[in-house]
């Protein structure tokens, strides 16, 4: 009876090897798929990394890119003629799509604008973007807004080698980096909390692994004549804010209205950046003159909850 079930499975033994072989060395093409961003529950904090930085494909494979945060990125694959020099929307290359969904080595290749779905600033946004790798290579790409803060590469070998991790292997590497930037994000804002007082609001927080997208603190209570300075210095990172009072100005980027005597009605910082990032001012310090409540925003990311108010008593 042994000798009979041994028999067996000798002659099974080669068809087993063909299958198995078959299975570690695919011919066929294979689609990977890789977050762009993630974000806090409540968009609080936005994080700057791909899921994974890293993802090992074939020559022939294609890779979706599906938007996961409500910050805006784009993932771009650089040349000469297109650089990743600090981002400006008057630079066509770094917003618009490219219209090939190939690549081969050296080739400029970029999504747009991505985001889970389109706003004022960026109309244009798009949820995912799909490349089809064609030869073999190391291809970094970054996202424009952001530069190297968020980088990352696929790995392209020849087609039929077997593959390294499986999607569930990349998507648990995604859950896990997406976790640690979040929680990183989580200390920014409470340090941020612990520095602010009620004449000194932080106007978000960041490094090269999050963004926290809040005033810190969101609401404040002042007496007449007071001055609130709202302060830029907790981003280590070129991330731009508005503090805007009233009715959004018809240009988000300038300022408008007297910080020096605000009574209520329409006032805004404009656009400002960081110490060290953009041209002074880079704090925005308001006296308020008149007894009420006065709500403020964030122009650019309102949508993600970076809204406070100031009560002047």
């Amino acid at each position: 009876m042994f000798l009979a079930v041994f028999a067996l499975l000798l002659a099974a033994l080669p068809a087993l090897l063909a299958s198995n072989a078959h299975a570690a060395s695919p011919t066929t093409s294979t689609t990977w798929n890789v977050t762009v961003g993630s974000e806090s529950r409540s968009g609080a904090i936005q994080t700057m990394a791909y899921g994974p930085k890293k993802i090992w494909i074939n020559a022939g494979d294609t890779v979706h890119w599906v938007s996961r945060s409500m910050e805006p990125h784009t993932v771009s694959f650089v040349d000469a003629k297109h650089p990743a020099v600090p981002f400006d929307l008057a630079i066509t290359y770094m917003t618009a799509p490219t219209s090939r969904h190939t690549i081969r080595k050296g080739q400029f290749r970029s999504s747009g604008i991505m985001a889970p779905a389109p706003d004022a600033v960026f109309p244009d946004a798009v949820k995912s973007y799909d490349l089809k790798f064609l030869e073999p290579g190391k291809y970094h790409y970054l996202c424009y807004l952001h530069g190297k803060a968020m980088s990352a590469v696929v790995v392209v070998r020849k087609a039929g080698k077997p593959y390294p991790h499986t999607q569930a292997d990349y998507d648990a590497m995604a859950v896990q980096a997406s976790n640690a930037a979040i929680e990183h994000g989580l200390d920014l804002w409470a340090d941020a909390l612990g520095a602010a007082d009620n004449h000194h609001v932080f106007v978000g927080a960041s490094d090269m692994t999050a963004m926290v997208n809040r005033f810190s603190p969101g609401s404040i209570v002042v007496k007449v004549g007071d001055s609130v300075s709202f302060d830029m210095s907790r981003n280590a990172f070129p991330v731009p804010h508005t503090i805007t009072f009233g009715p959004p100005p018809a240009n988000p980027f300038a300022p408008t209205g007297d910080p020096a005597n605000f009574q209520g009605g329409a006032l805004s910082s404009g656009v400002i950046l960081p110490p060290g990032f953009g041209p002074p001012p880079n704090a925005f310090t308001v006296k308020l003159t008149k007894a009420g409540t006065y709500p403020f925003v964030c122009l650019l990311h309102a949508g993600m909850g970076m809204v406070g108010q100031v009560v002047v008593q």
